[in-house]
């Protein structure tokens, strides 16, 4: 997996957004998002995308969930990924969208309640 927001995100930054990464002519995108030790926080995971090389980016609202579904439906979109504990969610850009987006970044906002415990970790797996 290639790192683009590979960093612990120390307890006073409540949102950190990655630089943007260059993915014209990618074939998949795959994110892993992470929670390590973490106790009273929460963070959600975001994805902005760009189609004029950087200039503008717009909210990015069809993530394929991992959610789990029975055989019959379809998959399941989503605008966001939340974490509120330990362990590890992945999801995936729309593949069909992926031939106009020339960049994207992700940002992570973070939830606090009471004392914080734990970082979180986003890596991406970019195929071309």
């Amino acid at each position: 997996m290639t790192p683009i927001m590979n960093n612990a995100i120390a307890v006073a930054d409540l949102a950190d957004t990655s630089v943007a990464t260059l993915v014209a002519g990618a074939k998949s995108i795959a994110f892993q998002f992470t929670g390590a030790t973490i106790t009273t926080r929460s963070a959600i995971l975001t994805v902005t995308v760009s189609l004029d090389n950087g200039t503008t980016y717009q909210a990015y609202s069809m993530l394929i969930s991992n959610a789990a579904n029975s055989n019959a439906q379809d998959l399941i979109r989503v605008a966001s990924i939340t974490r509120a504990a330990t362990g590890t969610d992945i999801c995936w850009m729309t593949p069909e969208t992926l031939g106009t987006i020339t960049h994207i970044k992700t940002t992570l906002t973070i939830t606090d309640t009471g004392i914080p415990v734990g970082t979180f970790t986003v890596k991406a797996s970019i195929a071309y």
